[in-house]
């Protein structure tokens, strides 16, 4: 479903404050898939996913989605078929819209309908059920300014809203780090939800190795740029924190090792 091949990214390249994000990587994820990305600070995890939302460009290499190049797509072109969650709950809603309003707005991303047309009454009904689902009271709340909700709240909504029109595929950048352990706990089980009852295909950047652990199929480990380990369902199914603070010491301890005689 995603295919990323030797795929590179340099910024600021010939100066001073040069930085290679990502180095060669490689990444193929098949439908249905829910894949989370772990890596310290500068490892390259957001603009991996920068690169696939069509918010950067790559200098070289390819992105695949849905057996479609979209290497030299724009973002917008790819909002019909990527949809994304961000860190910041303010980023994925509108907070002077009501919240049967961003709904509508989400159900028609990608499309030439109005606002208006997404709010029919059989519509609302619609949003009703689905914002029921999120256990947040919303459901009564729907001519409510989303300004008003809380980070939670938001957050919720926003997950919601990305997966909305079955995207082929959901993007999650560490969409739980601004939330308090309890509203960070509730919006990850309603991304499993979500991610399984929708059959979506999922790629979630997360700091936390526990909710890397816990949720989806696949693990990836990110250092400098690069893809250290990709951990397989049966690895995953049995490995602790403690087996990933293992695998990356050493596998940094081979990158270093090979660097050094390139």
């Amino acid at each position: 479903m995603l295919t990323l091949t030797h795929v590179s990214k340099t910024f600021y390249p010939g100066t001073p404050n040069e930085r290679q994000a990502l180095r060669s990587v490689d990444l193929d994820l098949a439908d249905g898939d829910f894949v989370t990305i772990i890596g310290s600070n500068g490892a390259g995890k957001s603009t991996l996913l920068n690169v696939i939302a069509g918010s950067i460009g790559v200098d070289e290499g390819s992105v695949v989605i849905g057996g479609r190049n979209v290497t030299r797509q724009k973002e917008y072109r790819r909002a019909s078929r990527i949809s994304r969650v961000f860190q910041d709950p303010s980023a994925g809603t509108a907070p002077h819209l009501s919240i049967e309003q961003n709904l509508a707005v989400a159900l028609n991303r990608g499309k030439s309908h109005t606002l208006a047309r997404g709010l029919t009454h059989a519509r609302r009904e619609e949003f009703r059920t689905q914002l029921a689902t999120l256990e947040q009271g919303l459901e009564d709340r729907m001519r409510h300014r989303v300004g008003l909700l809380s980070g939670g709240q938001r957050q919720a909504l926003s997950l919601l809203m990305a997966a909305f029109t079955q995207p082929k595929l959901l993007l999650l950048d560490e969409h739980t780090a601004a939330l308090d352990p309890e509203r960070a706990e509730l919006v990850l089980r309603l991304t499993a939800q979500r991610v399984s009852e929708q059959h979506l295909t999922a790629l979630m950047v997360t700091h936390n190795m526990d909710h890397a652990l816990r949720l989806g199929n696949r693990l990836v480990m990110m250092h400098e740029g690069r893809i250290l380990h990709i951990l397989t369902p049966e690895e995953k199914k049995s490995a602790k924190v403690s087996d990933l603070l293992e695998w990356f010491s050493r596998e940094k301890g081979a990158l270093s090792d090979r660097t050094l005689l390139e």
